[in-house]
């Protein structure tokens, strides 16, 4: 946390200790807490926007510029840096001062959250080639039928699949009979035991008859646009899935919605 007012910080403090959160740092000013943030992983920071020598707009960019991904939560009173904080840099929150105990459990809440977000182990990239990261690293499928079965419940956008409507585009022409049930079932269980290897079972159902993706567990460039993200802000290229042809419909509406966004 950052505040050079010490009786603002350490009241805060204490909030954050009533709510089981430990602050690493705390600082009256932005050059120490820069410093500390070079050497040591944060993934959660408090800030001040008034501060002397660096503000905490200029910091949260420094901040940015090391992690990325770090959560920025602004907690001020002067309300005219809102819109500077939250369209510009895209701060996470804008807690306002004077709060109160309300006001500081429901920031907190709301950084778990974010910070679960970030957790998310799983990354299946949509826009271009299909491709599912653990951990940063691309997981190889020995079994390519069962990476595309998982490619159909990921554009199903975590609904039902059943098994017919699988069968149907994984074996397109075959009958619908007890051979090919037994090479869904196989398909199934390659993709079981892939996630079971790398830890991540949970991202994957499969009842009779049907399956789905636990859409919650993962990052997938396409759900953020199906969740509201601008998809100009994406690195969708006017190519979806390009390994399955199946997958030209929801291509289509993808095309569609950068088409609109781009004449806004």
């Amino acid at each position: 946390m950052v505040d050079d007012e010490l009786w603002s910080m350490e009241a805060f403090a204490a909030e954050c200790r009533s709510n089981d959160i430990e602050l690493k740092g705390e600082f009256d000013n932005s050059l120490d807490a820069l410093s500390f943030v070079e050497k040591n992983r944060i993934d959660l920071a408090f800030l001040d926007v008034k501060m002397p020598y660096m503000d905490g707009i200029d910091l949260a960019r420094r901040l940015k510029e090391i992690n990325p991904d770090m959560i920025v939560i602004f907690i001020s009173s002067h309300e005219e840096y809102l819109k500077q904080a939250m369209v510009d840099l895209k701060a996470d929150y804008f807690l306002l001062k004077p709060y109160n105990s309300t006001d500081v459990e429901n920031v907190i809440e709301r950084a778990r959250c974010l910070s679960a977000r970030l957790r998310k182990r799983v990354a299946v990239r949509t826009f271009g080639d299909f491709d599912i990261f653990v951990d940063d690293i691309l997981i190889e499928f020995k079994n390519q039928k069962a990476k595309e079965l998982f490619a159909i419940c990921i554009d199903n956008a975590g609904g039902e699949v059943t098994m017919k409507k699988v069968i149907e585009r994984l074996w397109e022409g075959r009958n619908y009979d007890d051979k090919v049930k037994r090479l869904y079932r196989k398909a199934v269980f390659c993709l079981n035991s892939v996630f079971k290897h790398y830890g991540v079972e949970y991202i994957f159902n499969n009842n009779r008859g049907s399956c789905h993706v636990n859409r919650n567990e993962i990052i997938c460039d396409y759900y953020e646009v199906l969740d509201g993200k601008n998809i100009k802000e994406t690195l969708f290229d006017g190519r979806y899935m390009t390994n399955y042809t199946w997958s030209e419909e929801t291509c289509g509406k993808l095309c569609q919605m950068a088409s609109i966004h781009l004449y806004e």
